[in-house]
């Protein structure tokens, strides 16, 4: 009797599991290394980009995903239903916008000034005071910056011109990240010595989300399932090694893992 309970309530969640159309998915990301970037063959590459398309082929999926500005990309995944994007920064005021998918990555914010740059930083207060920051329109650090330094920031359009700007000493200092920085840094063809870290404001962790709209339960739970278990994969394991190893390997930051997670 209870078996036969059981079985008339799995009946429904399955029965609309198998009429889930993956191939209505749209995947977006933008170019930032080392979790998702174009590299210099033109090609989408990145420790995300690897787990998005094991993902696809696991579910049989066929769409290509598409790069684009942050702002884009923020915009679309908040008014377009069926849009998985990766990756992206969690925070209490996004907490219910999104499906939250699977936690990829954890990173630290770190303020860049140019190499000879002699700045007080002994603590962000003073840091801070009266310098120009540059953040990318639609980040996650640019709302951080608003809220908790207003007027002290500049809207660029990516961290290429973030980082031209920043050598040519049109703002002060530039808010990213270790890898993604020295990626940057040498698809431009600077060296790594041309900046310098000066302070590592905070930490956020990095997720896969879906757009959350009327009836996107039963995509995203499926979507969520399939990525836990890769999570829990021998593959998982060896990806996130494989990478782990190629950062630390330039020697130009130190990554970690912590709890299967990739921290750098």
């Amino acid at each position: 009797m209870l078996r036969l309970l059981l079985l008339r309530l799995l009946v429904p969640f399955f029965s609309s599991a198998e009429k889930l159309n993956f191939d209505e998915l749209r995947f977006i990301t933008v170019d930032e290394s080392p979790a998702n970037f174009v590299n210099a063959q033109g090609e989408l590459v990145g420790y995300s980009v690897d787990i998005i398309k094991r993902l696809q082929t696991r579910l049989d999926i066929t769409k290509n995903i598409e790069v684009m500005p942050e702002a884009r990309a923020m915009h679309t995944v908040k008014n377009k239903p069926d849009v998985v994007m990766f990756s992206i920064t969690r925070t209490p005021e996004r907490e219910s916008r999104f499906h939250w998918l699977a936690h990829v990555l954890t990173k630290r914010w770190i303020l860049y000034s140019k190499y000879d740059a002699n700045f007080d930083n002994s603590s962000l207060d003073t840091l801070l005071d009266n310098l120009t920051v540059g953040v990318i329109r639609g980040d996650i650090r640019e709302q951080w910056m608003k809220a908790n330094y207003p007027g002290r920031s500049v809207g660029l359009l990516n961290y290429y011109n973030g980082v031209e700007m920043l050598l040519k000493g049109r703002i002060d200092l530039l808010f990213y990240e270790s890898y993604g920085m020295f990626g940057t840094l040498e698809k431009l063809g600077y060296q790594r010595g041309e900046v310098k870290s000066q302070y590592v404001a905070t930490s956020s962790d990095v997720y896969i989300v879906m757009s959350k709209f009327s009836g996107s339960d039963l995509m995203a739970k499926a979507l969520k399932q399939e990525l836990s278990v890769m999570q829990a994969s021998v593959w998982y394991q060896k990806h996130t090694e494989l990478w782990l190893n190629e950062l630390n390997k330039s020697g130009s930051g130190d990554a970690w893992i912590y709890k299967k997670v990739l921290q750098y």
